[in-house]
C-alpha cells in the first residue's frame, strides 16, 4: 500500500483526506483561515491525575495544574473544497510521557477529549493520527468586549498557559482501538506525540489578529445535563463539570491563517498490552 493513508473500506483505494488528495498529494494549508477563542485557568492536579493515561505525569508535581478549553474555527480548507468546520478541545498544561529504556521525554500539552461538527476529520483523526475526537453539533459566536494585545509573535496561540506549568513541545495524546468481539480489550494503545517544531516547518501559521479580555472577564461553564439529554457524552461532560477553576489564567482570541496537517504526529513508547 506504500505511504498512502487507507482507510475503512480500503478496497476502494487510498482514501482522500487532509494530509492527502485523491492522487496522494500533500495539500496545501497556507490558505486555511484559523480563528480560536480560548479560556485558561489554574485548578488543583488532583482534579486531573486520574484522566491522564497510563505513564503520563505532571512535569512538576504540586498542589496545581493548568487547563485550557479552545473553541475555533477553521475555514477555507483545501481538502474539504474550501469549507471548514468547529472545534472545541480540553487541553492539559504540564504533562510528560517518559519512553521506557532510554528515557526520553516528551514534554507538552495532554488532549484528553476535543468535540467536531463534521464526520471527515472526526474519522481521519482517530484512525490516521490517534486523536481523542467526539461529535457535537457546535455553535460558536464571538463578541466584542476584547481588545488587541500588543508584541504579537509567530508562535500564535500555541503557548495558551503560562510558562510556570510547564516545558510545552507538543501536544500528547493516547491511541486506543478497542479489539473486535473482545469487550475491554484493546488491539493496540499507545502514546503520540505532534511536535509543534515539526508542524512549524511544514507550514507556519502567520497571526493576523490576537485579542485578549479585560481583567476580570471571561467565564465558563459546563452544563453535564443527564444521560437521557446526553446519552452517549454524559460520563465526559460530568466528569470535566468536576474539575474545580481556582482562578482563571487567560482568554482571548487569535485569528491566524495558514497551518499544518498534523501529518508529524508520531507513536511513541513501545506498544502497551491489552487491557
Amino acid at each position: 500500500m506504500g505511504n498512502l493513508h487507507y482507510r475503512m473500506p480500503t478496497t476502494f483505494g487510498p482514501f482522500p483526506g487532509p494530509r492527502q488528495s485523491f492522487d496522494g498529494r500533500a495539500r496545501d494549508g497556507s490558505g486555511i483561515r484559523n480563528v480560536e477563542a480560548f479560556i485558561t485557568f489554574k485548578t488543583k492536579q488532583s482534579d486531573l491525575v486520574s484522566l491522564l493515561p497510563p505513564a503520563f505525569s505532571f512535569q512538576k508535581p504540586g498542589p496545581e495544574a493548568y487547563v485550557s478549553i479552545t473553541a475555533k474555527r477553521l475555514d477555507n480548507l483545501e481538502w474539504l473544497a474550501g469549507r471548514g468546520y468547529n472545534l472545541l478541545s480540553v487541553y492539559i498544561h504540564g504533562v510528560q510521557y517518559m519512553t521506557e529504556g532510554d528515557g526520553r521525554a516528551y514534554r507538552g500539552t495532554y488532549l484528553p477529549v476535543l468535540w467536531e461538527d463534521m464526520a471527515d476529520p472526526i474519522i481521519s483523526g482517530r484512525e490516521e493520527l490517534g486523536f481523542p475526537k467526539l461529535y457535537a453539533d457546535l455553535n460558536i459566536s464571538q463578541t466584542e468586549s476584547l481588545h488587541a494585545e500588543e508584541n504579537q509573535d509567530g508562535m500564535g496561540s500555541r503557548r495558551l498557559a503560562p510558562p510556570e506549568a510547564g516545558v510545552d513541545e507538543g501536544i500528547l495524546l493516547w491511541r486506543y482501538m478497542p479489539s473486535t468481539g473482545r469487550p475491554g480489550q484493546a488491539d493496540v494503545e499507545y502514546p503520540v506525540f505532534v511536535s509543534h517544531a515539526e508542524e512549524a516547518k511544514k507550514q507556519q501559521a502567520r497571526v493576523i489578529k490576537r485579542l485578549v479580555a479585560g481583567e476580570g472577564e471571561g467565564e465558563f461553564k459546563w452544563y453535564p445535563l443527564d444521560w437521557q439529554a446526553l446519552p452517549t457524552l454524559h460520563h465526559i461532560v460530568a466528569r470535566l463539570e468536576r474539575i474545580q477553576t481556582l482562578n482563571l489564567v487567560a482568554c482571548g482570541l487569535v485569528e491566524k491563517v495558514g497551518g499544518g496537517d498534523l501529518s508529524s504526529a508520531r507513536r511513541v513508547g513501545s506498544e502497551q498490552s491489552s487491557l
